[in-house]
């Protein structure tokens, strides 16, 4: 059995300098954090994201030691569970040390974010919507791992280390983009269409395939990632990946030991570089319960 471990976040955000207001929203708990990115124009979006990280900070499902004791609230139409447990099953082979009960943890994070999809649209009769990207560090079957949740084009990262001195590269820490949008460009790429240099630029690069409140498509990507101490995730909305490269988001969150201090020098640098969205980030490290004791 892996010792527990928590969230050690820091968190920044802004409206840029060409909207004017900010629709993203974030959470930060000690076991999740998430970003959502609102999308309706005037207030809708941002009560879209707003009720969606208020859902989603509220559910006991993050705070219970036993994550099966969290009452599953089935979508409708209900979830087809044969389906559902194959394709997650076919995912989660991908790594032979993902535990059995990783199936009913997704299905629980789904939940959570189909509430989340159900209260945006009560609120916004279908005039509003919101991406979410974010992360919860759970333990199953006695070993600590991140699930990761996806719905849009927010993103999350997880930061790399550098090489080992076997010679390649520079000694730089990459990034690792742990998400895949939910996009016409992000499509368009998959299958050949277009390149990732192209779809930067392209006309249609801010349309959204699925979003939560809408009252279309909302299923999330649900990925489960065996964590370790010390790993650092980060967790952003496209006003902050549309402004700087993965290799420059690199270099700061490999450098900067603090997470609140890392996640302002990347929002302070978005906006140098231009700042024509709303820019929200977190930078999420797992440390110990005794680490995160001696840090707060």
């Amino acid at each position: 059995m892996s010792a527990p471990l928590v969230i050690r976040a820091g968190a920044a955000t802004d409206r840029g300098l060409r909207r004017e207001s900010n629709e993203d929203a974030l959470v930060v708990t000690a076991t999740m954090c998430a970003v959502a990115d609102g999308m309706g124009g005037h207030e809708a979006g941002e009560v879209a994201s707003a009720l969606c990280v208020r859902t989603l900070g509220a559910s006991p499902l993050f705070r219970l030691e036993d994550f099966r004791q969290f009452a599953v609230s089935e979508p409708d139409p209900p979830l087809d569970i044969a389906r559902f447990r194959a394709t997650v099953e076919r995912e989660l082979r991908l790594d032979p040390e993902i535990p059995d009960d990783a199936i009913e943890a997704v299905r629980r994070v789904r939940s959570v974010l189909w509430q989340a999809d159900q209260h945006i649209q009560s609120a916004c009769e279908g005039r509003a919507g919101t991406t979410v990207t974010g992360v919860w560090l759970a333990q199953l079957d006695g070993r600590m791992f991140w699930l990761v949740f996806n719905t849009g084009d927010s993103r999350t990262y997880r930061l790399l280390p550098p090489p080992d001195g076997t010679g390649q590269g520079d000694g730089t820490p990459g990034l690792a983009q742990l998400t895949v949008d939910h996009s016409e460009v992000q499509y368009l790429v998959s299958i050949g269409q277009l390149t990732s240099a192209q779809a930067l630029v392209h006309p249609r690069r801010n349309v959204i395939t699925r979003a939560l409140g809408t009252g279309q498509v909302w299923e999330p990507d649900v990925w489960v990632l065996p964590a370790q101490p010390g790993e650092r995730l980060m967790l952003c909305s496209d006003g902050l990946t549309n402004e700087l490269s993965p290799a420059h988001m690199a270099r700061v969150l490999g450098s900067v030991p603090h997470p609140k201090e890392a996640a302002d020098v990347l929002l302070q640098a978005a906006l140098r570089t231009g700042g024509r969205d709303n820019v929200t980030l977190i930078v999420a490290d797992a440390v110990s319960l005794e680490e995160y004791a001696a840090w707060v």
